[in-house]
């Protein structure tokens, strides 16, 4: 789900805004379906609000995605699915987090999936800046951030106490970080820079992978073959990076994008295929599992993309089916429920990555959390 025009951007728009937010999805078996769609308003941490129905629902309560198309010369039949949205059925009436999810009209208790959205009604300006922590250490290479918040509003009611400013760090919702009170306040302007609070760890730049081409081995693609009615790509083998020397690679910060070669159709003419994922390692971990993990695992962590250790490779393995397209990841480690983004990939403080702002405040008059700004800063390797 991103803004129409750009595959990579996230899913956030202005209140009264002209522009669209596309959905797209595949269904991989070989019958339509007919699926609805309606969405939910949620609190700033995403827990749904008080609100009815009406009071954040311009036009009907649900509706249904009548876009679709059948994949067109693919080993792997599927049907997508597309929407744009708001439309003339259905729109946000106010700002706030936002939850779209689906179903299928003839089961609507049984939601096929759900993805988040924001709706910002721009009541502040959010200036922001990164600064390295580069102590020499593997463990302090930390990027800290200082933001500054100006309110434009004159009505806000005691707005110090109800303010709150969430940092998410390539869009990830995992580890964001949740500010509730600012450390300078000044006429209309709240100060955020309490190091010890405010920063984030480096890390590395994501690995990639282009498996538009099935016709010729890109870069980090090791062999393609075709078995089974399936294409699969052997992805060039990963080693532990935690103590190797920081290397930039432009990246698209863990995102994707679905293309394929010689296409003006990728969303429908894309195939499906394995993709093996190898990372060597002497000997397994003693505790803990290893994933790999981003956009490509929906930020999660399903059990189709836990390794499995090869004692015969001496290598963690893997195995993902995938739509063709240009791909980041990278490999996390949960040990007793605990994740660790740099246990394998290393940790750097000059490491490019993009933070993304949100500024809520929580109007008590209606009773819900407003989002009243949002900013993205990338930092740039030195």
């Amino acid at each position: 789900m991103y803004i129409e025009g750009n595959d990579l951007s996230l899913p956030i728009l202005d209140l009264g805004s002209s522009k669209k937010l596309v959905l797209g999805f595949d269904d991989l078996s070989l019958d339509t379906k007919d699926y609805s769609y309606s969405i939910i308003h949620c609190n700033s941490n995403w827990i749904p609000s008080d609100l009815d129905k009406s009071e954040y629902i311009e036009g009907y309560f649900e509706d249904q995605i009548s876009d679709y198309q059948s994949s067109f010369n693919t080993t792997i039949n599927y049907t997508h699915y597309s929407l744009q949205f708001p439309n003339d059925y259905l729109r946000p009436a106010i700002s706030g987090n936002y939850v779209l999810y689906v179903y299928e009209r003839s089961n609507p208790d049984r939601i096929i999936f759900n993805k988040r959205f924001m709706i910002v009604d721009r009541s502040t300006n959010i200036e922001a800046k990164v600064s390295n922590l580069n102590q020499a250490s593997y463990f302090y290479n930390d990027q800290e951030l200082e933001i500054k918040v100006e309110y434009l509003e004159d009505d806000f009611y005691d707005i110090n106490e109800n303010i709150k400013v969430q940092v998410l760090k390539n869009h990830n919702w995992i580890n964001y970080l949740e500010l509730t009170r600012p450390d300078i306040i000044r006429d209309k302007e709240f100060i955020y820079n309490n190091f010890n609070v405010l920063k984030f760890k480096g890390g590395n730049e994501f690995h990639h992978f282009n498996t538009k081409n099935i016709h010729y081995t890109a870069e980090n693609i090791k062999n393609i073959s075709f078995a089974d009615n399936m294409y699969h790509f052997l992805l060039a083998e990963n080693k532990d990076r935690t103590f190797d020397d920081y290397q930039y690679v432009p990246d698209i910060n863990g995102k994707f994008k679905i293309d394929v070669t010689q296409s003006d159709f990728p969303h429908t003419e894309a195939d499906y295929s394995y993709v093996y994922f190898t990372l060597n390692l002497d000997v397994p971990m003693q505790q803990g599992d290893i994933y790999v993990w981003g956009a490509l695992s929906n930020y999660e962590f399903p059990e189709e993309t836990k390794m499995k250790y090869n004692f015969e490779q001496k290598a963690y393995e893997c195995r993902i089916q995938l739509k063709q397209g240009y791909y980041n990841y990278q490999y996390v480690t949960i040990e007793k429920g605990k994740l660790d983004f740099t246990y394998i990939e290393g940790n750097h403080a000059i490491t490019e990555n993009s933070y993304t702002i949100l500024v809520y405040y929580h109007d008590f008059r209606g009773g819900y959390d407003r989002l009243i700004g949002h900013n993205v800063i990338s930092t740039k390797p030195n």
